[in-house]
């Protein structure tokens, strides 16, 4: 691996080495750095979120900037290209037995393939790491490395033309063949989009900020703005979160998308309002900072998510909020009528694949079948508490048109008295809009999440 540059000068420096001690101290540091890689890569794997993961070892650990940098760009970049990777690797080797072992041979196999490296230096390296994690698996790794290294441009020519989509792109084949039928025009770039990089987005309180305030500390902590719509500002660092105004809580992480969902609801003085699947809080903060509704009810299925709620409610001092744990398919076990119920349902999330690159490999077509009946049992609960002239605003983070469009229709058919109304989206937003009144922000939006929303209202 191609340790970060300035180590071994970060290392003399704060600790006065040199000769042979310095050599060894920052040989020791780019262990401890690939070691860290490995873990972390593993952890992913093993079903932790790469987003989250990526910022707890960044907490725990004293990484200078560029190693940060460099981890999340090889970790991100093997996620994105993984079955491109393993596919290459299983014309080398069969099976690999050791879980580590094989994550550092794709971790390597990504830096070979995809980033611009020293290829000896890197086969080394992953011998040397190999050494650490198991040294009767050195020579092993050795092999395997040299094969991909000799074979790769042949096994590459070789993609069997049925697999060419799904192993190049690295997207299950199940995955391909649905983006197919959904858009056919499209499928190649809606792929390719989905594996460019994401952004961190931020919005402001506009109760406690003003835009100029705001812009002030992002030129005093030298963040760029790369893209903003509403209050929403995408950086180009994460320097915000030293700043006193993050902490406090008036900015706030939120990607536009489901902010403008938010918006969508017009929520008055006097409404009554239901956030049914809330957690972890995003929607609900920003429909309590943007709007003065009489009371907002939030709910979530688990537990452990609604203390994130509380945590809010505890930090903010909210008194038109109240927390409940519920099931957002049995809405009725409340006891409640509601004005404004926002339904942002459990959906196959792959809008937000930028970030969760992971989650494609564990996706199946039976769960999104299976999420498609629990958005209709979520939507029917809804509909049975929702006042006369009350409107539902349904969205999800995901472009399948089964968990959306096809959604949507069949909540009209079944509801007569149900009528969608206008979605207000800024004239900057790539959208597209359904024969339902239903609009998707789309691939061609580079920095924000692929998202639907449908506003209906109960006539």
């Amino acid at each position: 691996m191609e340790i970060i540059e300035n180590m071994e000068n970060k290392k003399n420096s704060k600790n006065g080495i040199n000769g042979k001690n310095s050599e060894k101290a920052v040989n020791k540091e780019k262990n401890n750095i690939k070691i860290d890689i490995i873990n972390l890569f593993d952890d992913i794997m093993n079903g932790k979120y790469s987003n989250i993961q990526l910022n707890y070892y960044f907490r725990t650990k004293n990484y200078l900037k560029k190693e940060k940098l460099f981890i999340t760009n090889i970790i991100n970049i093997t996620l994105k290209n993984l079955i491109y990777i393993d596919y290459i690797l299983s014309k080398i080797v069969k099976t690999v037995q050791k879980r580590k072992i094989k994550q550092l041979l794709r971790i390597s196999v990504a830096q070979i393939l995809f980033m611009n490296t020293d290829n000896a230096g890197v086969i080394h390296e992953g011998v040397e790491t190999a050494k650490i994690l198991n040294n009767h698996q050195s020579g092993f790794v050795n092999a395997v490395l040299q094969g991909v290294l000799k074979d790769k441009d042949e096994i590459i020519r070789n993609i069997p033309k049925d697999k060419r989509e799904s192993i190049i792109f690295s997207y299950p084949q199940w995955f391909v063949n649905k983006l197919k039928t959904d858009y056919p025009e499209e499928y190649t770039d809606i792929m390719k989009s989905y594996k460019t990089r994401s952004y961190l987005s931020v919005r402001y309180d506009k109760k406690n900020l003003t835009e100029e305030k705001f812009k002030k500390i992002l030129s005093d902590i030298d963040s760029e703005i790369l893209f903003s719509t509403e209050e929403v500002y995408y950086l180009s660092n994460s320097n915000i979160f030293e700043t006193e105004e993050y902490k406090k809580g008036n900015i706030i992480i939120q990607d536009a998308s489901s902010y403008l969902a938010v918006k969508n609801m017009e929520i008055k003085e006097n409404d009554t309002v239901l956030d049914a699947c809330s957690a972890p809080g995003g929607k609900t903060l920003a429909i309590l900072q943007n709007f003065s509704p009489k009371l907002l009810v939030a709910t979530d299925i688990y537990e452990h998510k609604v203390k994130l709620l509380k945590d809010i409610k505890e930090k903010y001092k909210f008194s038109n909020f109240e927390i409940y744990i519920n099931d957002a398919s049995k809405i009725e076990n409340l006891n409640m009528k509601f004005d404004k119920i926002l339904l942002d349902v459990p959906c196959s999330g792959l809008g937000v694949l930028r970030k969760k690159p992971e989650k494609i490999y564990s996706l199946t077509l039976e769960q999104i079948k299976s999420l498609k009946k629990l958005q209709k049992k979520i939507f029917d609960s809804a509909y049975k508490v929702l006042n006369k002239n009350g409107v539902i605003l349904y969205s999800t983070c995901t472009f399948l048109i089964n968990e959306n469009t096809n959604n949507i229709k069949s909540f009209l058919e079944k509801y007569n008295d149900l009528i969608t109304e206008e979605v207000s989206i800024p004239e900057n937003v790539d959208i597209g809009k359904d024969e339902c009144g239903g609009v998707y922000i789309t691939h061609k939006n580079k920095y924000m999440d692929g998202f639907y929303i449908a506003k209906l209202k109960k006539k």
